[in-house]
């Protein structure tokens, strides 16, 4: 039983906590209605009992002893009919009382058996013993009656021939009077007896099954509370499990965040590089276009040389001026070797540079594919705008917008094709990163006219690998690494949209789809690169 009781769950022993409870408080409420009800039914038996018998036993005694002197009064049959009518009424009174006496309360006779078969003691042989005697009692009495009455009517019509048997018949009910009382206060102290003794029991089991009802509380208490201490500890040590499982996994996953990190870094480095060494594959294609004419310009100087010596038209003053002009062309060729120089050089700290200074240079590396391509660059910018990040990485992004937009509007065969850089100052802050503090900012506007971006490419355009050139012509990193320059290195950010040219007027969806038309050159793609002016390091 203990072993079921301590194997039961903490939700079972506390219910059979409660239950316990309930079932002591509702023994000790019945225990108490039976002991106070017993203490009023105790009183009411025994003072009716008592009181009541006694008084009508003593007025019918009365009534018997005035009968002598009734029957020596003159003209007595009326009297003593009343008389007998008055002995008959007193008597089924009192027999009546004694009838309602004699039937015990249902509840007080469940207690007296419950009482009787627990204890065999003398109480019960007694009071039963003394109920029979008073039966007896009354039984003779009630015959003894009826004999006085019938002598009685006799006696009234010849009283000398009675008055002698009328007078022992007196005696004799006076005689059983009394020994009915005595039997009735012999039962009265009986049941008083017996009563005392229950009332005591009751009292005491009253008292038992507070103790007990407190020792089961205490007992079922502490199985309760070494449940919950139990439980406590299993679950502490579950926890010291988990939070040790969840430490492992935390280090396991740091460790595989580093090594991805460590690889998206690899990656990103690689594809830098390719950005880089596509980028100078492109340079040096510039610099073979741009070093072309020079060259043509260098070789007619030196056949100019040749022919005035032949024709011997050579002079100090011709040499001198066809000296200057080569020197000139030889400073400018190195003046193109210089810029690229420069561009390709990276910076490993951080400058501040002139904005318009840096977008001019990376213009011009390219001014000779745009003109041979007769693309009109227009350059808005003012002159003191001054930017804090790396310089040379900032060009590659200004280049990779310019080739992007070059690559477009030659696929695209845009006539006339234009594109226009458009710079502004924002100070109210309400584009910027949030870790600028300096309230201010510098919005790039990059736009061409040459029919934008396809709605189903416009949100892929700055993944890495994604390009919508051939092969053989993009690489489609040019633009993921753009973003990762300005959004990294520059912290500002970089989108796109569809615009009408030279507006802010973003196509909607419905209208890019159906009345747009690419090659008109009414519309195209605007980059809108945001950089905050001064940043907290």
């Amino acid at each position: 039983m203990e072993k079921k009781i301590f194997g039961t769950s903490l939700e079972a022993k506390a219910r059979i906590l409660v239950f316990n409870i309930a079932c002591g408080l509702l023994s000790l409420a019945v225990v108490s209605y039976v002991f106070y009800f017993s203490l009023k039914y105790d009183y009411e038996t025994l003072f009716s009992e008592y009181h009541q018998s006694l008084i009508g036993l003593e007025e019918l005694r009365q009534i018997v002893n005035g009968t002598q002197a009734i029957l020596m009064q003159p003209n007595q049959e009326s009297q003593m009919i009343e008389l007998r009518e008055k002995i008959i009424e007193y008597w089924e009174a009192y027999q009546r009382v004694e009838e309602t006496a004699l039937d015990d309360n249902y509840l007080i006779y469940l207690v007296l058996q419950v009482y009787y078969f627990f204890n065999q003691d003398d109480f019960g042989l007694k009071e039963e013993a003394e109920m029979q005697q008073k039966i007896d009692d009354i039984s003779k009495l009630d015959n003894q009656i009826y004999i006085f009455l019938d002598i009685l009517k006799k006696a009234s019509n010849n009283q000398e021939n009675y008055i002698e048997e009328l007078k022992y018949q007196i005696a004799q009910l006076n005689k059983e009077i009394s020994n009915l009382i005595h039997s009735s206060l012999n039962l009265v102290e009986i049941k008083k007896d017996r009563n005392s003794t229950l009332h005591s029991i009751l009292h005491k089991a009253v008292l038992a099954i507070m103790c007990l009802i407190m020792v089961i509380t205490i007992w079922l208490s502490y199985l309760v509370l070494s449940n919950i201490k139990l439980l406590h500890k299993t679950l502490e040590i579950k926890i010291k499990e988990k939070t040790k499982e969840l430490r492992d996994l935390n280090d396991s996953l740091q460790e595989t965040i580093k090594k991805e990190v460590l690889e998206s870094r690899k990656k990103d480095q690689i594809m830098y590089q390719q950005a880089r060494l596509a980028s100078m594959g492109e340079m040096i294609g510039n610099i073979a276009h741009q070093w072309r004419q020079p060259l043509n310009a260098l070789m007619l100087l030196i056949q100019a040389f040749k022919v005035k010596s032949q024709n011997g038209k050579l002079t100090q003053e011709f040499i001198e001026v066809q000296v200057e002009e080569g020197l000139k062309i030889a400073k400018r060729m190195s003046r193109t070797i210089e810029d690229f120089r420069n561009f390709f050089h990276s910076s490993s700290q951080k400058e501040f540079f002139n904005l318009r200074e840096n977008i001019e240079d990376s213009v011009s590396l390219v001014s000779a594919f745009l003109k041979q391509n007769e693309i009109q660059l227009e350059i808005e910018c003012p002159n003191d705008i001054v930017l804090y990040g790396y310089k040379n990485s900032f060009s590659q992004v200004i280049l990779n917008l310019i080739k992007n937009s070059e690559d477009v509007l030659k696929e695209r065969n845009i006539a006339p094709a234009k594109i226009k850089i458009s710079v502004s100052q924002d100070n109210k802050n309400n584009v910027l990163p949030k870790n600028n503090k300096q309230g201010g900012c510098v919005r790039i506007l990059f736009m061409d006219n040459g029919g934008g971006v396809r709605l189903e490419d416009i949100q892929k355009i700055f993944e890495p690998y994604f390009t919508t050139k051939h092969k053989s012509v993009g690489t489609g990193i040019g633009l993921y690494m753009s973003k990762q320059i300005i959004e990294k290195q520059m912290q500002g950010s970089i989108e796109v949209k569809n615009v009408k040219w030279q507006t802010d007027y973003e196509c909607q969806k419905r209208e890019c789809l159906e009345n747009c038309q690419v090659q008109s050159g009414e519309c195209g793609a605007q980059f809108i690169i945001t950089i905050p002016l001064k940043i907290e390091e």
